[in-house]
């Protein structure tokens, strides 16, 4: 009895290009999964530690979202003053429950992929209505979920002010707390001294290595929020 193999080698010569053939198909399924991921319009939210009429970390925020926008992002302002939220108590939240603006906040800023966020130091450290706003927006998650609003999300953080320091105290400080809820927070920050001059009539800011730095951060945040998938959830 003669054994004809030649069928067998005729398999063994085609398996290296139906494996090709395989890994290709594989490939560009992966790439298409890719392609939609890095091009989808990121959403930013971007708000400001001070309330204060003619803030200039307002400004700043403003500046910020001109930048963005001329990215392709979309973008939303979030007035923090615009919220009606007590100073955080953990008997009012056991009696009162959640209010009803921080359950707003929560939902606007989950419903962003990234945030600029620009704040005053007031003593080396967080002003009193971010500090507020970032605490209870930590509470009344589900179990399980704890820290539901800041987990996946992107970051920059600024800082400006009339003195020469720009506020830069405040960058660490708020870096750390949005980094201790789970913040990816970018090393990339920008601080503006000689705030009360630093803006011309459209909002936009004079010094030119400021502005660079600026568009820089925010181009960083900006390609990160494009890139990455999060849990954007809509808005209420």
């Amino acid at each position: 009895f003669l054994y004809d193999n030649s069928a067998d080698r005729h398999r063994q010569t085609l398996y290296p290009f139906i494996i090709i053939i395989i890994t290709t198909m594989s490939f560009s399924a992966l790439a298409k999964r890719s392609f939609s991921t890095q091009f989808r319009t990121p959403v930013i939210a971007l708000m400001s530690g001070s309330a204060r009429e003619g803030s200039v970390n307002t400004k700043l925020i403003h500046a910020a979202e001109t930048v963005a926008k001329g990215l392709g992002a979309e973008t939303k302002v979030i007035d923090l003053g615009g919220y009606d939220m007590p100073i955080y108590n953990q008997d009012f939240e056991a009696s009162s429950g959640i209010p009803d603006a921080v359950q707003q906040l929560k939902a606007d800023l989950q419903s962003a992929d990234g945030w600029i966020v620009a704040s005053p130091e007031y003593n080396g450290f967080s002003t009193p209505l971010l500090l507020n706003a970032v605490t209870w927006c930590s509470r009344g998650d589900l179990d399980g979920e704890m820290y539901a609003t800041f987990k996946g999300k992107s970051a920059v953080v600024l800082s400006a002010s009339p003195g020469a320091m720009g506020g830069m105290r405040s960058l660490n400080p708020n870096r750390q707390l949005l980094t201790n809820l789970g913040v990816s927070v970018l090393p990339d920050s920008v601080a503006v001294g000689g705030a009360f001059g630093a803006f011309d009539d459209s909002g936009a800011l004079t010094n030119e290595g400021q502005n660079a730095m600026l568009q820089g951060a925010v181009e960083k945040l900006f390609y990160q929020t494009q890139t990455l998938p999060t849990a954007r959830l809509p808005a209420r």
